[in-house]
């Protein structure tokens, strides 16, 4: 049995005293890195907006690490009502605590709310039953609804169950007698100013710590229908806005704290949390109050954040404003018409998010696009069109993911599966898995997944192929790492993907032979048919132990990136090398003239990137028979015979104190592990840890060790 009540706008409440203790966590895996490594600015505002409306006796204590929680929970006293985040990275990790939280301590009364959550109400249903340790769901945006759920509990003193029957807007709960309560939502809160900052107020004081990255939310809202994102239903069409006052009072506030914690080690970037920023006339706004933040504290020094994907002079403007720090996403997802459609992706411009990468060297900024294979429709040929257009587009970076069906998407409904005949998989989520333990008894946590790993139009075998191609694009492609043989090839009009097609045919040295097959071998073992099956053994004594370990549960494409720019960069430049000659000479460019020069590009970058991440203050060298820097420099390159010295010069390759400063920081914050350091690529624009060539410099007197040669180049 359900029972249901229709959208009810948000009206002033009555002003309750609440004189009983609250909590929320918003937590985070900690034990092999920091997982979800935001600050827990959305249940601030949820604890904020709480604190205003009602009267409370006590603050709202929030939590983001599980260590300090699990300390307070058996240091006591335990509070009434604990309330806790539910995304798809902490959800097993938030249900083992409460499941012990229930156990030890019956009388307090436990919320979820977030947006791991069906959209579907039988899946609501089964879901909560699953769980009956959580009392009440809070369904969408959480400020209102928990305030209100706050009143209620004191009106019915308590008395779940008359709490439950009130069927209270967006709060989704089971009741004793079976039935299920699931009611529609509350209408969205408008003024998202109404929600007093919790930067300001001081309630996020405790998380800058260093190893936290503040984030900020300038609007909610997304006026697209994307059916794989959560953002993409009806509800959240509607853009509704921080006030510009707050904003500059939010970003001033941090931007004092980061120069603190930025003078001991600390990180200095910021996360922007809006779905399109950069769009509206407002985010040109904010990102002059960035702009002072960065003369002012020199914070912050990196932005991550989704730009907008219509508007693009305005986007352009947003990032020219901030010099560069914001990056510039062209996120096509897919260039197919027919995927398109499938997904109510028809009112994106596709040709302005194309031309961002065009336009962003004029701003200075880093461009990426992203790409999901498996979409409705999709295919290995349309997925491979599709990766081809953005790289002739020019894009910096091309970030490629395979499809994760998320709880709260239109994707992820059973109807969808089945008109579309997706074979999901299930896997560990990189990253998030742990083992806790909470009065006496352990808790054994893993986040598990759900992608599509092949539909009627993409089969399993394709599937793998197009995953070995990311991993190539992820290594030659991304980060600037051969650069210059990117814009050798552009300036000749020669195919970037033939490049790259080449390097899927032609036979890598052993060594990278090895890290291919292992990559693969890798992408088949993670994958699960059977979710249940996952879990046991994830639940197994010892396993949980290996994925924290990185034997098991890893980024894939980052980590086999560190292992192969670690380990592996000269094979890396044999590959590229080959390819690249091969490539030119279809093209009618295979003269030694232009071999010689490819050798020196190969050269200059190899000389530029090793060791970066292990004896990092040692110079390189190289000896170079061309000016690499200056072709690299020319927005209009002249033909590379116009660049060749007067005779081989010997260069020293630096890094300078920023670049080391910036390099010990995320060394400090992620560690040197494969896993830390693939974190730090996929975080940083990664060009600018390239050491700078000198030609002057005195050579004498290096190791033999520090001295860098191209073995294996020359051929």
């Amino acid at each position: 049995m359900t029972a249901t009540l229709a959208p009810t706008e948000v009206r002033p409440m009555t002003r309750r005293r609440i004189d009983f203790a609250v909590w929320i966590a918003d937590l985070t895996y900690t034990q092999q890195t920091i997982a979800a490594d935001v600050m827990p600015n959305a249940i601030g505002g949820i604890a904020t907006f709480a604190e205003a409306e009602l009267d409370m006796a006590a603050p709202i204590r929030l939590f983001k690490y599980p260590e300090k929680l699990i300390e307070a929970l058996e240091r006591g006293p335990i509070p009434r009502v604990i309330g806790f985040s539910n995304y798809v990275w902490n959800c097993d990790l938030a249900s083992g605590i409460a499941r012990l939280i229930r156990k030890h301590a019956p009388e307090t009364v436990i919320v979820f709310g977030g947006p791991n959550y069906s959209v579907a109400e039988a899946e609501q249903d089964s879901w909560l039953r699953a769980r009956s340790f959580i009392d009440f769901y809070i369904v969408k945006e959480g400020e209102a609804a928990f305030a209100r759920l706050l009143i209620a509990l004191v009106e019915a003193g308590f008395d779940l169950e008359a709490v439950k029957r009130k069927a209270l807007p967006s709060i989704h709960a089971i009741g004793r007698d079976g039935t299920a309560y699931l009611p529609d939502e509350l209408d969205r809160i408008r003024d998202l100013a109404a929600i007093p900052s919790a930067y300001a107020s001081g309630k996020l004081d405790e998380f800058f710590d260093g190893m936290l990255l503040p984030i900020i939310q300038t609007n909610r809202g997304c006026p697209f229908s994307c059916t794989f994102c959560v953002e993409g239903v009806g509800y959240y069409n509607k853009i509704h806005r921080n006030s510009g006052e707050k904003v500059a009072v939010e970003v001033d506030y941090i931007g004092r704290r980061m120069a603190e914690l930025r003078a001991k080690g600390g990180r200095n970037d910021l996360f922007i949390a809006d779905s399109n920023f950069g769009m509206y006339r407002e985010d040109l706004d904010t990102c002059r109050e960035l702009a002072k933040a960065r003369k002012l504290y020199q914070w912050p020094e990196y932005i991550n954040v989704a730009t907008g994907k219509n508007q693009k002079e305005r986007v352009l403007e947003a990032s020219r404003l901030i010099d560069g720090a914001l990056r510039l996403s062209g996120s096509v997802q897919s260039l197919d018409p027919d995927v398109l459609k499938n997904i109510k992706r028809n009112n994106i411009a596709a040709d302005g998010l194309m031309d961002l990468a065009l336009r962003a060297a004029e701003v200075g900024a880093n461009s990426y696009s992203e790409i999901i294979l498996g979409l409705p429709g999709d295919s290995k040929a349309a997925h491979y069109r599709t990766v081809r257009m953005v790289m002739d587009a020019g894009f910096t970076n091309i970030y490629l993911f395979q499809l994760m069906l998320l709880p709260g998407t239109e994707l992820a409904t059973p109807a969808t599966k089945a008109e579309y005949g997706m074979d999901c998989r299930y896997r560990v989520l990189p990253r998030c898995y742990g083992h806790y333990r909470l009065f006496g008894e352990d808790i054994l946590a893993a986040e598990i997944e759900e992608i599509c790993v092949a539909t009627r139009t993409l089969s399993f075998a394709d599937y793998l192929d197009c995953r070995r191609m990311h991993l190539i694009v992820t290594l030659f492609h991304n980060d600037g790492i051969f650069g210059t043989l990117l814009k050798l090839l552009r300036s000749l009009k020669v195919s970037v993907w033939r490049w790259i097609e080449l390097m899927m045919e032609i036979e890598p040295a052993p060594g990278l032979a090895r890290l291919f097959d292992s990559f693969r071998a890798a992408t088949e073992s993670e994958l699960w048919r059977d979710r249940a099956a996952l879990e046991a053994f994830t639940r197994t004594p010892g396993n949980v132990e290996k994925f924290v370990a990185g034997e098991l549960g890893n980024n894939l494409l980052f980590v086999h990136k560190t292992i192969a720019i670690t380990r592996h960069l000269s094979e890396l430049a044999d590959l590229a090398r080959r390819a690249a000659l091969a490539c030119l000479a279809e093209a009618g460019h295979g003269d030694a003239t232009m071999g010689a020069f490819v050798e020196d590009a190969l050269a200059w970058h190899v000389a530029r990137m090793s060791r970066i991440f292990e004896g990092h203050h040692q110079a390189t060298e190289a000896t170079l028979g061309h000016d690499v820097g200056a072709f690299e420099d020319d927005a209009a390159p002249k033909p590379p015979a116009a660049y060749r010295l007067a005779a081989p010069t010997p260069y020293r390759f630096v890094l300078d104190q920023g670049q080391k400063t910036m390099i010990e920081r995320y060394l400090g914050i992620y560690g040197d592990t494969p896993v830390g350091i693939g974190r730090i690529l996929s975080k940083v624009y990664v060009k600018k840890l390239f050491r700078h060539p000198q030609t002057d410099a005195p050579m004498a007197g290096e190791s033999s060790e520090a001295r860098y040669r191209i073995a294996g180049l020359q051929h």
